[in-house]
């Protein structure tokens, strides 16, 4: 019996099988506290993916208003708070989705991507707010793993911020540049993007004649009106390259609102690819007549004088164009009566319309068109845009003055002339020349306030380089322009 105990305990104690169970149970508690870790590590994770998700898109919905009109802020502001809605799936907060905590605009990011963004330069006004610095509030994430008992916090929190740009792009451009005509001395850059926002808007200041000069690169700095050639690689920079880009419906080219390079040099003969739109032929044009690339405006009608009463395209422009005063300028679009604005070279907005209409379509006894709910006279002037329009809308192109002049084009041989684009709307970007401080040597990367539109009245003259031009407005998305909005994260 004894022997038989003795045995047992002896066994016992050589038995090693469960000597492994001690430390399965420590290690038990490890493994499940670092899978439990790992599951919080996760969550966390994902949590600060969808709050930088929710960022990003709150910022991009926000830079995709700041199109440098005045009430772009206002909109942008509007579009964060408003128009999208992300959720988070994990946290604690009472509400579900991303909250904004800070919305700032700015005009020009840090020269570096390492430097804090409040290094970048903030947004004086609407006007020059490109970036937008969305901010959401941090969101906090319980754990499974009791961290208290070590000496821990219960909750993480974690928070995303993002910014986003906004910028134009426009394609089949003229490759043309205009120092902003309504920009005066003293201005500041924002002052003057405002106030060409301000002005076409104003119908009475988009009737104004403007005298475009072609800046000669005598060594003066640019001044309002000035205008002159973009760089373009796509479409070359000698002098017969860009004629052919001035005239052509697609010019091949693209332009940046945020920065574009001018050409260096006069252009001379630059009226031989302008006068195309008015159905003129000359120089290296004389060829185009039949190409549908090179095609007139739908309604060419242009006051000149001389050649045959049939066939316009006959008639040559007068060397002193525009001439004289009515009548004898009467067939054309006459000139403002008064001249107050940009130093003598932009009118005031009051032309002779009733002698307009009653050579041109007073024979036909057509009806002028309303304006204010008002027929058209010189006491409630339309604009030279609005009666051109106005013309080809009512079918009166074909309508001849006393001389024989109608509008139709007599020159072109090509196919059917389209009014898409809009032959007699030139493209060009706006630039501040005065506030930039523009000459000679500053020329390249050069900020656009706008991409503007402006009807020509008048072809060109055979001789000098002023174009006269009603403003018609800005290049906006579904304007016949291929336009681009280009909206971007940056950081």
């Amino acid at each position: 019996m004894i022997e038989d105990i003795d045995r047992r305990a002896r066994a016992f104690w050589n038995d090693t099988r469960g000597t492994i169970l001690p430390y399965v149970t420590a290690m038990l508690v490890v493994i499940i506290g670092l899978s439990v870790l790992a599951l919080d590590g996760a969550r966390y994770m994902s949590l600060q993916t969808q709050l930088q998700n929710g960022a990003d898109a709150l910022a991009l919905a926000g830079a995709a208003e700041l199109d440098r009109l005045p009430d772009s802020e206002p909109r942008a502001i509007n579009a964060i708070n408003t128009l999208v809605t992300n959720t988070t799936l994990s946290g604690e907060a009472v509400s579900r989705n991303v909250r904004v905590s800070l919305i700032q605009f700015y005009s020009r990011l840090p020269a570096s991507d390492a430097s804090p963004m409040t290094d970048g330069t903030p947004a004086t006004e609407p006007t020059n707010a490109r970036f937008v610095w969305v901010t959401v509030q941090p969101v906090a994430l319980a754990t499974i793993l009791p961290a208290s008992l070590f000496g821990g916090m219960n909750a993480v929190t974690t928070g995303a911020s993002a910014v986003a740009g906004f910028d134009q792009v426009v394609c089949d451009f003229t490759p043309m540049f205009v120092c902003n005509p309504f920009e005066t001395a003293g201005m500041t850059y924002e002052q003057a993007t405002r106030d060409l926002q301000y002005a076409v808007a104003d119908a009475a200041v988009r009737r104004r004649l403007i005298q475009l000069r072609q800046h000669g690169g005598e060594g003066r700095r640019y001044l309002p009106g000035d205008y002159g050639f973009l760089d373009s690689a796509m479409l070359g920079n000698d002098s017969a390259a860009v004629i052919d880009g001035i005239a052509r419906v697609h010019p091949g080219t693209c332009f940046r609102q945020s920065s574009v390079n001018f050409r260096r040099g006069f252009v001379l003969s630059a009226r031989e690819g302008f006068n195309v739109r008015f159905d003129v032929y000359t120089g290296s044009m004389v060829g185009r007549r039949q190409d549908v690339e090179y095609r007139p405006s739908q309604n060419v009608r242009k006051g000149y004088v001389g050649g045959s009463n049939e066939n316009s395209c006959r008639a040559q422009p007068a060397v002193n164009w525009p001439i004289g005063s009515p009548p004898n300028q009467a067939t054309g679009f006459p000139l403002d009566r008064g001249w107050p604005f940009m130093r003598g070279r932009m009118g005031n907005g009051n032309w002779d319309f009733d002698t307009y209409w009653q050579v041109n379509h007073g024979a036909e006894g057509r009806d002028a068109p309303t304006i204010n709910g008002e027929p058209a006279n010189n006491s409630n002037p339309p604009s030279r845009y609005g009666v051109y329009r106005y013309e080809i809308e009512q079918g009166y192109i074909g309508d001849r003055s006393p001389g024989g002049e109608g509008g139709a084009p007599a020159c072109y041989s090509g196919d059917v002339v389209s009014d898409k684009p809009d032959r007699r709307v030139i493209q060009a970007a706006v630039v501040n020349c005065l506030s930039l401080n523009l000459d000679e040597d500053s020329q390249t990367n050069v900020p656009v306030a706008a991409f503007g539109k402006f009807f020509m009245t008048l072809p060109m003259a055979q001789t000098g380089s002023d174009i006269y031009v009603e403003t018609v407005g800005l290049v906006t998305p579904g304007d016949g322009t291929t336009d681009f909005e280009m909206v971007q994260l940056y950081r």
